[in-house]
Formats: C-alpha cells, structure tokens, sequence
C-alpha cells in the first residue's frame, strides 16, 4: 500500500467513517400484516419490514400501522445489506396500538378502542359503546322520572273519575248510568300517560 493510501485509510479510522453505519431510506408502503409490512423502494419491494424496534416488540409496547400507499422513512440496521430494516417514521398513519399488561389501546380512524382484561370501550363519533353494546342504550333518568310521574298523574285521575262517576249515577229509581258515564268522561278527558324516549342509544353497554 502507497503512503497516500496509508494516510486517507488512517485518516477514515481516526473519523470512524471506516466503520459500517445505519442507513436510512425513504420506501412506499404497499402492505400491512401485523407488525411488519412491505413496502418500494424504487422498483424493489422489500418484505419483513419491521413495525417495532424489536422483533415481537409490540406485543408488550407500541405498534403504529402506518398507511397502505403512504410514504415511511426506514432504518437499515444492517448497515446496508436491507436485511434488518425497521420503520421510523410516518407520512400517513392507519392506527396506533399501545398494549401493557392487560390493557390495550387502539386508535384509528373511526375512533378509539379500550381494553383491560374482560372490559371493552369504544368511542366513536358521538356514541360510546361499552362491552359491545349487547344490553342496548342505558336509560334517561330524566325522562324515565317525568314519564313515570305521568303513569302516577293518570292513575290518580282515574281514581277519581270512577268515584265521581260512581256517584252521578246516583241509587234506586234515580240511578242513571249515562250520568255516570258523562261524569267520568269529562274527569278523563285531559287526563293522559306521557311515556318519552327513556333509551339513550348513544351510550350502549
């Protein structure tokens, strides 16, 4: 080896640029199957890219899924060879999972998604679901009071329009039934039950 040579190969071990290093590119995203994906660089598609910093990673931490189509800067952590590559960042985001212990939080388009061990949330646009909803919406308190103080109103005039036409009738020879009945019917007339819309079916549970 020449001098020259000598002194630019002491001169990139001194600068360390004679070690092998991190690359990073700039790939489109063409699929997603769990925390890995696929994506272009150029004209290649590169499988096996990683979603985590680690293999398995996400199972326990944080699993950000980027968008079919969108544009990823990744990390070579081979150094060049593109067999260990792991993405870092995001031009459009699909969803983000965070999972600790029992619990689990999902964010995507639609809304957001909380699970810790039997119990489920979901929150979307003005409705929020808890358990999947199968016992349908929870009741009005509101409503169910007014409508069931409207039963009691109506039962209390009723009460008193049989009384009242009980006694139009009168007894014996006077006894007259259309009386009677004229006599209750005008008590009910205004009388009436108000049942309201007692399900909120925006919270379901």
């Amino acid at each position: 080896m020449d001098k020259p040579t000598q002194i630019r190969s002491l001169l990139r071990s001194i600068a360390g640029t004679d070690r092998p290093s991190f690359s990073f590119r700039l790939m489109e995203v063409v699929g997603v199957d769990g925390d890995l994906c696929r994506a272009k660089l150029g004209d290649l598609e590169i499988p096996g890219i990683r979603l985590s910093s680690i293999d398995g990673g996400s199972e326990n931490g944080l699993l950000v899924v980027p968008a079919r189509g969108s544009v990823i800067l990744v990390a070579d952590l081979s150094c060049g060879s593109l067999r260990e590559l792991c993405a870092i960042g995001y031009s459009e985001v699909e969803s983000v999972r965070c999972h600790r212990g029992k619990t689990t939080l999902t964010a995507d388009a639609e809304g957001v998604t909380v699970e810790s061990g039997s119990s489920k949330l979901r929150v979307e646009d003005g409705k929020i679901t808890f358990n999947d909803g199968a016992n349908h919406g929870l009741v009005k308190v509101e409503e169910l009071e007014r409508s069931l103080e409207s039963i009691k109103t109506y039962c209390e005039t009723l009460k008193e329009a049989v009384s009242a036409g009980i006694k139009a009738i009168g007894a014996g020879i006077g006894a007259n039934g259309t009386t009677g009945a004229t006599t209750f019917d005008t008590a009910m007339a205004a009388a009436s039950i108000r049942l309201e819309e007692l399900e909120n079916d925006k919270i379901t549970h």
